[in-house]
């Protein structure tokens, strides 16, 4: 046997040397190195994907350290208060893994021509952000273009519950829109919207505008690696054995459950209906953001 072949013999006994070969023929997109991003990753190249792009324009900082699998404490300067650029760490661990593996660095926001290129041009985009905001382009980019998609989540709630889940946009039939709860539209509304429209609203409400900024919440090491490996769990049985896959997964930590929603096509949905219109869905629209 050879040293390639070896390398994976453990998980061909469970898929198959033909679901191994689709795992190295998908062209895979990363959106968002982060606290779930950076277990996303090596988890991909051990599968064995060959083409990845990660797309990330921040840096590492100090409350990063809690949660990101793979930096150094040299990565961040505390003296300087200056991080390294996250898609650096992240070639620095694909290539770790395997100098084989191609990368491309999109060190730019998802809004942005090179990283709608990259996402049209893939067979399954990953998405980790932080906001549905970025959720909401994504998901319609995905779908205008048929792009599979596989959105994570984690969040940790004001009463002391976490959870997370795992939504697979495909084929037309169900998005972030109209699967499971949703997203949240006033979120999105505030994302999309200039500084001064933010501040309008901030002083009508009577409350500082950094308050309706988009931000991350609390965040932990071990519930981004329970979403991230689920989520990993469902692209490889999308490749190698569809029939197992699920739409949509719910977890709940202070429970210590996980349940399968059942996924309706929504046939109200304005996203699904723009499903493979491509340029016609003026997706690039977000461009000017």
């Amino acid at each position: 046997m050879s040293v390639r072949c070896e390398r994976f013999d453990r998980q061909i006994t469970i898929f198959g040397a033909e679901g191994q070969a689709r795992i190295r023929a998908a062209k895979v997109v990363l959106v968002g190195y982060g606290g779930l991003g950076t277990f996303v990753l090596p988890q991909l190249c051990l599968l064995g994907v060959k083409s990845l792009a990660v797309i990330e324009y921040e840096t590492f900082s100090a409350t990063n350290r809690n949660r990101y699998f793979g930096f150094l404490h040299s990565d961040y300067d505390a003296e300087k208060g200056v991080g390294i650029d996250k898609v650096f760490v992240a070639e620095r661990i694909v290539k770790g893994i395997d100098p084989e593996i191609s990368i491309k660095l999109i060190r730019n926001r998802l809004e942005s021509p090179e990283a709608f290129e990259a996402v049209i041009g893939a067979d399954v985009v990953v998405g980790c952000l932080d906001c549905d905001g970025a959720r909401a382009i994504l998901n319609e980019l995905c779908v205008a273009y048929g792009v599979t998609y596989i959105d994570l989540a984690s969040e940790v709630f004001d009463d002391g519950t976490f959870g997370g889940r795992i939504a697979v946009v495909k084929d037309g039939s169900g998005c972030l829109q109209c699967m499971g709860d949703g997203l949240d539209q006033t979120e999105i509304r505030r994302y999309l919207t200039d500084e001064q429209q933010l501040e309008n609203e901030a002083k009508v409400y009577g409350v500082d505008k950094r308050i309706l900024s988009v931000g991350s919440g609390p965040s932990v090491v071990d519930l981004n690696g329970i979403i991230a490996s689920l989520g990993v769990q469902e692209f490889k049985l999308l490749l190698t054995s569809p029939g197992l896959q699920s739409r949509y997964l719910n977890y709940r930590g202070h429970l210590k459950t996980i349940s399968k929603v059942e996924v309706r096509p929504a046939g109200d949905c304005y996203c699904c209906g723009l499903y493979r219109k491509e340029d016609s869905a003026d997706v690039w629209r977000y461009l000017t953001k």
